[in-house]
């Protein structure tokens, strides 16, 4: 039988055993006797482990040794911050695709539009990062300012922390992660969830309070939670490894909102490599023989079979916030990406529900999913096939819009070989970012503050890549004109149709987006500030009438573009006050401002 899937390895010794060095990296970790047959050996095969098949002795690294070298990567940056009398000088961050230098002939950073972190000045991130993946024990690193509240303060925390939650990456299922948590019983609440999930979920709650009695105790939250994931992640196998996932998810936006990048990514790289781990990127793969089963033990976690499926939507949703979360801010501070659907990481994992909607129904017994995403963004599948149109997953597919539209705007160049098969993959891409927002249900439609956030994000990251993808080819010739200035437009129009006031929090990647939009207005600006003023104006104005009146129109377009760019900037100076990320964005769009005399 194990033939007929495998063919020989290399010669075996007399005990049976493949030479040494050839075993698969399964066999090697269980100590097992491996005849290294390929692609799958006999002992996976009859052990049910396929999935785990790796072999390291081909020319391109197996996903366990891509995990390591993260990991490895991540250990030497914390040796680098914590001996820094011993390396180079602390990470300097820049704009992604333009020097930091303004150009002579514009206003700093209205050159180009993409989206990035930006400063006038280099941007000196130094903090120590607060645990290490491996789970060796480091000292607190924050002051605790206070005693923990009184226990009766907890519920009150809990439900702020519940109301917006949605905007902060959380994706359990609410009831049952209420019922958790809100054991009295301390030792019994942490056999269930995780120490680190639950200061973390305490961190979030007093930061929502806007509490000033709370919000003494945000850094003792903050501690704990992150001396409890490391404490945690030193016996990953004895916790619930989706809400280690969670708490990652929620330190590493609370970091990233807070505008300590070095911190934010790092909790976000190891939300990513827990998934990639258990393979939740593989759940209801047809291409895996290992997952023909409803579900087997195929992680190097050895992750038990969800109990139902809620727990298994769960899993599924864990995934895809993970993977929202580092392409979102991968863009945005110009960091690679881990998550690029190859080398063995191909996602297959069906598009996520609502979580709610996996009590109701879920998923059938022997549906299977294969190469989600890359069909979604080839375009070669019905739009909304396999439950992909829920609120979480239309969130998903505009990011990786986005995601896809920085990866075609880095590789453009002008002497590039191939350059017809680059603008043939840009005019494929328009279509589909375009067949895209068509299907969104429209901003006033929305039933509830919640759904509307949501939804104004899902608009502004699709309409965000449209930005991304052409502001590198304004003024091209041959190219329709000024299409991120459309797109820029689009995002003004989808503010104007929301309240903000309804809105306590945001997603704090909305600082990086809106940030994009106003360096989209500025730039025009400033370029019809060029044109009202240049010497081909006033030759014309001298030979022609209609001159003086292309002038009112260039003036009238200046005038709707200032309230344009003014009610974006309203938009975040009113959710700077919660997020020094935002607050820090304000800055960066008044100074580009002060620079072409806006204000």
């Amino acid at each position: 039988m194990a033939s007929s899937h495998t063919q020989p390895g290399p010669q075996l010794t007399p005990s049976g055993r493949a030479p040494r060095g050839s075993a698969c990296l399964n066999c090697r970790r269980r100590k097992l006797r491996c005849d290294g047959g390929r692609p799958i050996c006999t002992q996976c095969i009859r052990t049910h482990r396929e999935a785990d098949c790796e072999y390291t002795d081909g020319t391109n690294l197996s996903l366990t040794q891509i995990l390591e070298e993260n990991i490895a990567t991540l250990e030497a940056r914390i040796y680098e911050l914590e001996h820094p009398e011993l390396v180079s000088p602390p990470v300097i961050l820049y704009n992604p695709v333009e020097s930091p230098m303004s150009t002579p002939t514009g206003p700093p950073g209205a050159a180009s539009s993409s989206i990035g972190i930006q400063s006038a000045a280099p941007l000196n991130i130094s903090a120590p990062i607060p645990t290490q993946l491996s789970g060796a024990q480091v000292p607190l690193l924050y002051n605790e300012p206070g005693v923990q509240p009184a226990p009766e303060i907890m519920p009150m925390v809990i439900e702020f922390f519940l109301l917006h939650s949605s905007q902060v990456g959380f994706f359990l299922h609410k009831p049952r992660f209420v019922h958790l948590i809100r054991q009295q019983d301390p030792q019994s609440r942490n056999s269930r969830v995780s120490s680190a999930l639950v200061n973390a979920v305490y961190l979030w709650g007093v930061r929502f309070s806007g509490d000033a009695g709370l919000l003494q105790h945000e850094q003792s939250f903050l501690s704990r939670a992150v001396q409890a994931l490391s404490d945690d992640l030193a016996n990953v196998q004895a916790h619930n490894v989706t809400f280690l996932i969670q708490a990652e998810v929620l330190l590493a936006t609370y970091f990233l909102a807070q505008g300590r990048f070095l911190e934010g990514r790092y909790h976000c790289s190891a939300a990513v490599a827990l998934a990639l781990s258990c393979k939740l990127n593989r759940i209801r793969s047809a291409n895996s023989p290992a997952l023909r089963a409803e579900w087997v033990h195929t992680t190097s976690f050895d992750i038990p079979a969800p109990a139902d499926a809620v727990e298994e939507g769960e899993r599924i949703n864990a995934f895809w916030m993970v993977y929202v979360l580092h392409k979102s801010w991968s863009v945005g501070l110009g960091s690679p990406s881990q998550i690029n659907d190859e080398n063995g990481a191909q996602i297959d994992t069906p598009w996520p529900l609502d979580v709610e909607q996996y009590e109701q129904d879920g998923l059938s017994g022997n549906f299977r999913s294969s190469r989600t995403m890359q069909m979604f963004l080839n375009n070669t599948a019905p739009y909304g096939a396999v439950h992909g149109t829920s609120t979480v997953a239309l969130r998903v597919q505009a990011v990786a819009l986005f995601d896809r539209a920085t990866h075609l705007a880095s590789i453009w160049s002008p002497t590039m070989s191939n350059i017809e098969r680059f603008w043939t993959d840009v005019v494929a891409f328009d279509t589909v970012v375009n067949q895209f927002i068509s299907s969104l249900l429209p901003l006033e439609a929305a039933g509830d503050a919640d759904t509307t956030r949501y939804l104004l994000l899902t608009h502004t990251f699709a309409w965000a890549s449209l930005i991304q993808i052409y502001s590198p080819f304004r003024g091209m010739e041959g190219l329709s004109q000024a299409q991120d200035l459309t797109a820029a437009r689009a995002v003004v129009v989808a503010l104007d149709k929301v309240n903000l006031f309804d809105f306590v929090q945001i997603d704090p990647i909305f600082s990086i987006l809106w940030t994009a939009v106003c360096r989209v207005l500025i730039g025009e600006l400033w370029r019809m500030h060029l044109l009202s003023y240049s010497g081909l104006l006033l030759e014309w104005l001298a030979y022609a009438h209609a001159g003086a009146a292309r002038l009112r129109d260039l003036h009238t377009s200046e005038r709707q573009l200032n309230a344009a760019l003014q009610q974006v900037l309203t938009a975040m100076i009113a959710f700077s006050e919660k997020s020094i990320l935002m607050a820090n964005q304000v800055e960066k769009v008044r100074q580009e401002m002060t620079a072409i005399g806006l204000q």
